[in-house]
């Protein structure tokens, strides 16, 4: 707050103006703020002014303050900052990304949807932005993300995906595949795996000590690279996977996806194929973000969330058998918790 109102205290504004703009935007009541001002002057950290406006009040030094208040956790503030900056030089396409990222984590949903928006006709080929756009206009979602919108998210993402993921995400995604897996697999140490949407390989470490031979696929050529320097994988292909696993007949005792089906909506377009790779008696172990709206919702993240049911129906189409289905804590989102669903289904013996 304090950053805030000093943004704001040009030396032309009274206190009564700073707080009539400031409290419908931050958690303090108009009380709060009308109390610290006056206290933030006698500690001098605030003066008096002549009623003249300072030239201080700039553009970049709103979109500065933004995101030093952004990067300290403060987003109400960083948003109401940003406010500010985007209304100064509206022809500023980064301003009114920045703006829409804002009010997205506040969870202003319609004025993320309206800067997004505006920045797109600055932007119009930013892949990302179309799919965050597409989930905060609650259309109806194409059967699975964009290829664009996935390969230029992790072009950006992929040198720091991992410390990303398991620093400030706190992802538990391959621990509970791994715990999954010991499970059910009686220490069996010569399979032959696929993993779909391998990515930079975090789930291929677990995977690597019951495997004869370790396949990864991954969309993302700069995932794949990344995955390349870490010697898990007996083989590696960049391609998009539901068009690699029509091409291919290889076989497998067990295919894993973990953080990968979030890209998809009906689960039987994967799992049909999926288990046409399996040899009899083989698994099938992935993750999925739990939903609460049947069968599947494209979420505001840009990535979709399934039911429960939605995950039981798609196996018996294809035929599977559900060994294990268990909730459990998949990441954080926003400061927020995210619920997985942690799966294990088996092509049946004989079949």
């Amino acid at each position: 707050m304090a950053d805030l109102v000093t943004e704001l205290s040009d030396g032309a504004g009274s206190a009564a103006d700073i707080c009539s703009r400031l409290v419908p935007h931050l958690d303090q009541g108009a009380e709060t703020l009308a109390e610290w001002i006056p206290f933030a002057i006698d500690e001098d950290w605030l003066q008096l002014g002549n009623g003249q406006a300072r030239e201080t009040s700039l553009p970049p030094q709103f979109s500065a303050a933004a995101l030093q208040l952004r990067n300290r956790g403060e987003v109400i503030a960083a948003f109401v900052c940003q406010e500010y900056a985007t209304a100064l030089q509206p022809d500023s396409s980064s301003d009114w990304c920045a703006l829409g990222e804002l009010a997205h984590i506040t969870g202003r949903r319609e004025r993320a949807r309206e800067a997004y928006r505006t920045y797109l006709r600055f932007e119009p080929d930013d892949a990302e932005v179309k799919q965050i756009v597409r989930a905060l206009s609650d259309e109806t979602p194409p059967p699975r993300a964009p290829d664009d919108f996935v390969k230029q998210l992790y072009a950006r993402y992929a040198r720091f995906y991992e410390q990303n993921m398991r620093e400030e995400l706190v992802y538990q995604g391959p621990s509970l595949v791994k715990e999954l897996l010991d499970r059910f697999l009686d220490d069996k140490t010569e399979l032959d795996i696929l993993e779909l949407g391998c990515g930079t390989g975090m789930t291929g470490w677990p995977l690597k000590s019951h495997a004869r031979r370790l396949t990864g696929i991954d969309l993302s050529p700069n995932m794949v690279e990344v995955a390349q320097t870490s010697g898990i994988y007996d083989e590696l292909v960049t391609a998009e996977i539901t068009a690699w696993l029509a091409a291919n007949q290889e076989q497998f005792d067990l295919v894993v996806t973990c953080d990968t089906l979030i890209y998809f909506g009906d689960l039987r377009q994967i799992f049909i194929s999926a288990a046409q790779h399996l040899r009899p008696g083989g698994w099938f172990a992935f993750t999925v973000e739990k939903g609460d709206t049947p069968p599947f919702k494209l979420a505001d993240t840009g990535r979709y969330c399934h039911t429960e049911q939605h995950v039981r129906e798609a196996a018996e189409a294809a035929g599977l058998v559900v060994l294990s289905l268990e909730e459990e804590f998949l990441r954080n989102e926003y400061g927020r918790a995210v619920t997985g669903l942690i799966v294990l289904l088996q092509r049946p013996f004989g079949e």
